[in-house]
């Protein structure tokens, strides 16, 4: 056996790297990750509607009547609002804030909340 400790990456399996990131630091990042993989796929159809919406006012009504559509266009901007405030909280973790342990906690979880605020209005804007 060696006498010094290897620094040598080391590959664990998904279930175990699932059990290790199950904090809300770890999980506000995959979910900003995901956010932004949703945002990047649905800006192409987004373009395309607000396209297909500005021909005319007739093409506007026919395109935003539809639920769908509408559905489509609220996860767009909830994937925006939480993409934003989860991006924000990254910034103030790059100046050097909430870099402990409990304040990061603490920093997801308002962020959490406020993402849950935005989504929830965002829901009650794009569907009624």
């Amino acid at each position: 056996m060696p006498a010094v400790k290897s620094n040598r990456p080391i590959d664990l399996p998904l279930s175990q790297v699932i059990s290790v990131n199950r904090s809300p630091i770890a999980i506000a990042s995959i979910l900003h990750r995901i956010s932004g993989i949703v945002l990047f796929l649905l800006i192409p159809v987004m373009l395309w509607l607000l396209q297909n919406s500005l021909a005319s006012p007739e093409s506007f009504e026919t395109v935003f009547d539809n639920v769908l559509v509408r559905f489509l266009a609220w996860i767009f901007v909830a994937a925006i609002a939480y993409h934003f405030v989860m991006g924000m909280k990254h910034l103030f973790a790059d100046m050097g804030m909430n870099e402990e342990l409990k304040s990061g906690r603490a920093a997801s979880m308002i962020s959490f909340v406020i993402a849950a605020i935005l989504i929830v209005a965002s829901f009650v804007w794009v569907m009624f």
